[in-house]
Parts: C-alpha cells; structure tokens; sequence
C-alpha cells in the first residue's frame, strides 16, 4: 500500500485578510502560538497546522505574517511550500500585502495554488463576483492564472469543504521532490522540550533524515545526533523531501541553533559568501542598480548583502539578468534555490531569481560577459550541461566527486549517473582516483598540447637531450593539482602517441635525439675511453677537456650514453663501462663457488682495483643483488636465472 501523499500548504495575504482564521477553521488548530499574536489579533511569527484532505493526503500548513513588517518571517516559511494559499477578504479585494506576497511566491517559483475569497458572508453576490473579477485579472499570465477561486467563510464554516476538495485535487497535480538530492532541513524554530532536549522544526526540502543519523548544522559547522523526529505531529523513524518535520537533537543547546541555519549531512555542503544568480526585478518597483545594498532571503536565512550586475550598470522593472551577489554573512545553498532580494530601507521587495553557481569566484569587472555566457549554460534545465559547465569550472584540475556533491546537492549515486552521459560522449574526461575527479575534454586537450608545446620548443633548444624530467613538467603544468591527474594526463598523452615516459623524463613522441658526425665521434671516443679503462676509470672532466667539447655537450653525451646502457654510473657520481661491471659480476659469482663471503681486501686482488673505487663498486653489486652486504664482508648471492 502506498504511503499518503503529504505536502506543505502556505498561506499569503494581506493583514486580517483572515489567513490564520481560515486554517483554524480547516484544520481544528489554532497557528497562532505567541501571546502577543493572540493579544493583537495578528499573526507575527510562522503558525503550523495539519489536516488529513479527502483521499488521504496529508496537509501540513505553514500560515505566515501579513503586516508589512513581518515579511521577513513570512519569508522564513515560504521556502518549503508546494502549494499557496493566497487569501483574499472578499470586502477589501486586493491590498498592498496580497500583492507582495503574490510577487514573492511567483518569484520563488512555487508551483500551483488555490485562491481563496474569505470573510464572503460580508459581501453580497454581486460584490463577490466583481472581486472575483479583479483577483482574475490580477493573477492573469502567471501560475494562479487557473487557479480554483473559492469564496469562503471562516465563521460561518461556508465553502469549507469545497475548500479541503480543491486543496486534495491540487495535491495530486503537484509536482514531487526532485530525487536525488541531499538532505536539507531549513530551521524556522528552535527550542527546547524537557526531558527531550533541542527540538528544531522545518520542511524538509531535499533528500531525508532517519533516526540515528549524524548531521551537521550549518553555516557554523556544528554536529548532532537525531535522536527522534516528528511529521506533522506524528513520531517517525524517517522524514522525506515535503514533510513538516520536527528533529529532536542530541549533543547542541537549542540557543546553538538559530532560524536561518540548515540542517545537512557531514561534510557534504559549504558556506559561501558569493552566489552566481539570475535575477528579476518587479515591475512594480524602481529596478536594481549594480552594487546595491540589498537584504538577500533564502530558505529560513536572511543577511545584508550587495547585488554586482555582469555586464550592465541597471536591471529595469520586469527585467531579468545574470549577477554576482556579495553577503554579509555565509549562506548554505545549491543552485537550483530561489531566493528573494528586498530593499533594506525602505524595506520593500525588489525582485528575486534563482542561484545557478553556489561557490563561485570572486567576479571582476573585466569577467563580465564570460559570467554570463557561463551563467547560461548553468542556467540550463539539462542536468549533463550544468554538470559540464561546473566541471569546465574547475579548470584544468577540473573537480572531483566531492566537490561536486557540494556546488550540486546532489548524491554521489545520482552525480555518477548524471555523468555518465557526458563520459559517453567524451565531453568529460574521468581520472582514476578516490574520489574520482573529472575533467572537460577540451581543457584537458589543450592542456596536452601545451605540454607537448613546451616539450617541442625544449627538444629545439637542447636536441641532444631525451627529454624534461617528470617533477619540471609537474612544476610547470601541475603544481596545485592533484599528483593522479598529472599521471593521469601522462598516461593520456603516451595513448594517444604524443608523449614517450622513459622513467623519470618526458618527450614528445616525435623527437629523436640524432648526432652530428662530430658529435658521434666524440661520443665513441668518450666510450672507448672507459671501455679501455676497465674498472679504474678515467676523470670525465678530464675526458672532456681532452675532447675539446663544450659542457653541455658533454653532459649531453655522457647522459646518452648511460641512457643506451654503455656507460654505467654507480655511487658517488663515478662512471663505469658497462662492460667492465659485467665482467667483474662472471668474476664474484666465479669466486663464489669456493667462498660466499667477500671482504674488501679479496674484492681489490679480485677485480684489480683501489680502494677508491672498490667501495662504490661494492655498494653497486649491492644494488643489483650481486652481493649482500653481512658485517664488514659481503656474501655473494647467486645469479638469479
């Protein structure tokens, strides 16, 4: 059997419109839980109530302040809703309040509503359809435009139960919580019950939360345990996306968490004081110029803040435009979120919009239009193109998994397949680590080429030499990335033949290191020169000076020829013919069938040298599992088949 369907219904409104009335008269529960809201007749804070709706779905209301001075509050409660009221006295029709509230409800993207005609036992039928008339003209062209109107009467219970009707057809046209998401709880009230502890309550927008589990409060990091939870009043093992949800938390005061703050999982979301955003400004207002002072309002969080417009110095009534917003205090947020912009005196509502990058870089003016064109594209309602927006984002690191969660929301589980498109296609590129990151194609082509580039004009300038050493390239390209995407890109380039990798160096696949005719002979001189010396060789600046050749030349050459395994250097800097070192490995193993044990004295007579180069030579045998050393001795090992 299917769970009943639950969704959160808030009410909008002008003040004494009869909001809170209407949901006492719907629901038996009085929202109206200050004293001084019972004393004055208004209501100042958020109010909650519940109600089971014909066929079962279960309503949670969020009924908020009308009075011009609480919009603030009323801001708190609004960002979990799926469905509006918006509540009209029929003897006053549309005041200022209905249409700020109106407005704000449109601009956070709440999808469907009911309106409702209260206090309809005041007015007679003509006036009650005149009203009717201007709510429907006055709703015309946006998501209320066919919206049920239903005249009502909280005191005379009238129009009740066509009322709770609407409210169960609407219920099965709104849309479901995006899957997918982390968990995210918004805090509108925090307070303690004795015996429990710290109880904090909020619609749960995103994801869900079992008992037992560890979060995190954030934007000031705190953990805590859920030790019980509550929907619509009802004690549960787990909350999901859409319900009234009471935590009761252990291991925090309920002082330590204040409205504004969210719930999350650990180590998964981050603060930021900059939000990438499109925004819109009334038309019923000034506009929004850039660098204006505004009070930004997200969820249940609220701080001062200063609104850069990209490319532009003045958003006009009605228009909408990509901006930078600069807070005050650190907001917790995920692209996808609405939020509403208000005048900070004044207070009035200037607009509002949709947060499309949560941890941007700081914008400069120059960024401007590229902030826009950028802002498009995460502004597409294709989750694979903002995937790879973000990803182009990170550069030529690009960004792995865990960051990813944090500028998404998203689970790790619904990222990767979210991906797997892209990777498909090629438009990303996957780097084998934990977490995985992930790369744009394209930047990390271009960073290749760059890289052979470097590689290219090296070769031009030292054409003797194989190649740059690792650690310089990682130097150069990656020194603030992570070491497995420059193995990553080395092992891309050697694939697809661009690079050679010869252990520690680094050429493009195309050079080759050719000699001219002199430098071949000095190089074959250079070699017979040790070849003849057998194992007391000869100084190498004394081989060079003889040759006439120049000190890069020589250490050129020197290199090859260690590199083509003729020459040999061993501890100490000193150089060998490979020759040589072969010959005298025949002659310890020879000497090891009469006598394992190898001192220094009996290695000298054995390979015919000094004491100077008896002690390298030994260390070298060492290495190459020749000998080990046992004391002052070595013990010859046997040659390994």
């Amino acid at each position: 059997m299917d769970a009943p369907r639950r969704l959160v219904i808030g009410t909008a409104g002008h003040i004494d419109h009869g909001k809170s009335l209407l949901v006492r008269a719907l629901t038996g529960i009085d929202p109206d839980r200050l004293k001084e809201e019972k004393e004055r007749g208004i209501t100042i804070d958020l109010g909650f109530a519940s109600l089971a709706l014909p066929g079962g779905a279960q309503a949670g209301f969020v009924d908020v302040p009308g009075h011009e001075r609480f919009v603030r509050n009323m801001l708190a409660g609004v960002g979990g809703i799926d469905l509006v009221l918006l509540v009209i006295a029929a003897d006053e029709s549309i005041k200022p309040q209905t249409r700020e509230h109106f407005q704000i409800c449109r601009l956070l993207g709440i999808p469907r509503g009911v309106i409702v005609l209260t206090k309809s036992d005041l007015v007679d039928t003509d006036i009650l359809e005149i009203v009717r008339l201007e709510v429907r003209e006055f709703v015309a062209g946006s998501f209320l435009e066919q919206a049920p109107i239903l005249a009502v009467s909280a005191k005379t219970g009238a129009g009740l139960d066509e009322l709770k009707q609407a409210l169960a057809a609407e219920a099965g046209s709104v849309p479901g919580r995006p899957l997918g998401r982390v968990f995210r709880l918004p805090v509108d009230r925090s307070f303690s019950i004795r015996g429990f502890g710290t109880v904090v309550t909020g619609t749960l927008i995103s994801g869900s939360v079992t008992t037992g589990e560890e979060i995190e409060v954030l934007p000031t990091r705190q953990r805590a345990k859920v030790r019980g939870l509550e929907v619509f009043g009802e004690a549960r093992r787990e909350a999901s996306a859409g319900q009234r949800t009471a935590v009761n938390l252990q291991g925090l005061e309920a002082a330590a968490v204040l409205r504004g703050n969210l719930l999350a999982p650990r180590d998964v979301l981050r603060p930021s004081r900059l939000l990438d955003v499109k925004v819109e400004a009334l038309s019923s207002e000034a506009g929004i110029e850039d660098q204006m002072p505004v009070r930004f309002h997200h969820l249940s969080f609220e701080t001062l803040g200063r609104i850069r417009l990209a490319g532009i110095e003045r958003l006009e009534p009605g228009e909408s435009g990509f901006a930078q917003i600069r807070l005050s205090r650190p907001a917790v947020a995920i692209p996808g979120d609405r939020f509403i912009l208000r005048r900070p005196s004044p207070a009035a509502t200037l607009g509002g919009g949709v947060i499309l990058d949560n941890l941007p870089r700081k914008l400069r003016a120059p960024e401007a239009a590229t902030l826009a064109r950028r802002l498009q594209s995460l502004e597409s309602p294709d989750g694979g193109i903002r995937l790879k927006e973000l990803v182009r984002g990170g550069g030529k690191q690009g960004m792995d998994l865990t960051e990813l969660r944090a500028r998404t929301g998203w689970s790790a589980e619904f990222l990767l397949e979210s991906l797997a498109g892209p990777l498909k296609s090629g438009e990303i590129i996957r780097v084998s680590s934990e977490p995985p990151r992930f790369l744009a194609a394209d930047l990390h082509d271009e960073l290749l080429g760059e890289i052979v580039g470097a590689l290219e004009a090296f070769h031009r300038e030292h054409p003797l030499q194989v190649g740059l050493p690792k650690e310089e390239i990682r130097s150069r390209f990656f020194r603030r990335a992570p070491g497995e995407l420059f193995r990553a890109l080395l092992e891309e380039g050697a694939r697809r033949g661009r690079l050679r990798v010869d252990r520690d160096l680094v050429a493009a696949a195309s050079h080759k290191v050719t000699l001219k005719e002199a430098e071949v002979s000095a190089s074959e001189r250079i070699e017979e020169s040790f070849r003849n010396a057998g194992l007391n060789p000869p100084d190498p600046a004394q081989v060079v000076a003889d040759l006439a050749l120049s000190r890069e030349t020589a250490e050129n050459l020197f290199f090859l020829l260690v590199k083509q395994g003729k020459l040999v250097r061993v501890q100490e800097g000193r150089i060998f013919h490979a020759a040589a070192l072969e010959a005298l490995k025949a002659r310890v193993w020879e000497h090891g069938k009469t006598s394992d044990l190898l001192d220094i004295a009996t290695f000298k007579d054995l390979s015919g040298t000094t004491r100077k180069n008896a002690i390298p030579l030994l260390e070298y045998l060492d290495t190459v599992r020749v000998t080990r050393r046992d004391g002052d001795r070595r013990r010859i090992l046997p040659p390994v088949r």
